[in-house]
């Protein structure tokens, strides 16, 4: 009776000891989840700020656009404004040549 006693107590202590292992296994895996928890969230915030920064950058790369066609557009009528100026003054020049030498024969 005495060496079951002893087997049930050998037992019941190695039943305490995997029990103890156990829960510090638990602990530590625990401790491991919550680090990889946070680490997670850091990540998907860095994510966030990344794709928070590309739509930025493309909302103004959409408006650079826009900016540059306008541009293009007034160049354009710019030139077709110079263009429409450089006929006045050549139309003006020889007007002008026209009109000296008749004060020059006067």
């Amino acid at each position: 009776m005495e060496n079951q006693a002893y087997s049930l107590q050998d037992k019941i202590q190695k039943l305490i000891d995997q029990y103890t292992l156990d829960k510090q296994k638990l602990a530590e895996l625990d401790e491991k989840n919550n680090l990889l928890t946070e680490e997670n969230m850091q990540l998907i915030k860095q994510i966030d700020g990344v794709n928070l920064s590309q739509a930025q950058i493309q909302e103004r790369t959409q408006q650079l656009d826009t900016q540059l066609k306008s541009l293009e557009s007034k160049y354009l009528e710019l030139q077709k404004t110079l263009s429409g100026f450089e006929l006045i003054a050549t139309d003006a020049i020889s007007k002008i040549d026209n009109i000296f030498p008749e004060f020059s024969e006067a």
